[in-house]
């Protein structure tokens, strides 16, 4: 998983303290839960010196019911939005990476005891780029023209 998907994990948690599923979720799964599948993205040119990755995020909450589910998906939501759509960037042990992910939207919808929540964002990272010697010194020979 990468560092922002964990990062907007812990964000969700610590506003939904509930069981956690991310593989898959079992037939005789707990509720109040929260599902994060698989993060999809596509790419794209940004600058001369960067591309952009587009992510989308579907994240499910259980509840016992769909007035409860709107309810905590809302919190949560509203939560972010409040914040500016800004989620701090965490790393492995939980700790600020001294970063943030800024969040572009986020779709909550409801059907029965489940509210689909989709989180999107964009980062940006640069490109590889190999080393070469700069130069030193150009030298240019300046001839007259002759006629």
């Amino acid at each position: 998983m990468n560092q922002e998907v964990g990062s907007i994990m812990a964000f969700f948690y610590k506003m939904f303290p509930v069981k956690v599923y991310t593989e898959e979720v079992p037939e005789n799964f707990e509720v109040p839960s929260l599902y994060f599948s698989t993060a999809f993205d596509f790419d794209s040119n940004d600058t001369v010196t960067t591309f952009m990755k587009t992510y989308s995020l579907p994240v499910k909450l259980f509840h016992f019911g769909k007035h409860q589910a709107k309810s905590e998906a809302e919190r949560i939501t509203d939560a972010i939005s409040k914040k500016r759509n800004i989620i701090p960037l965490l790393n492995e042990d939980g700790s600020f990476a001294g970063q943030y992910i800024r969040i572009k939207r986020i779709e909550t919808r409801v059907t029965d005891s489940v509210a689909s929540i989709t989180v999107n964002w964009d980062s940006r990272y640069h490109y590889e780029r190999e080393d070469w010697p700069s130069i030193e010194n150009i030298g240019f020979n300046n001839k007259l023209k002759e006629e």
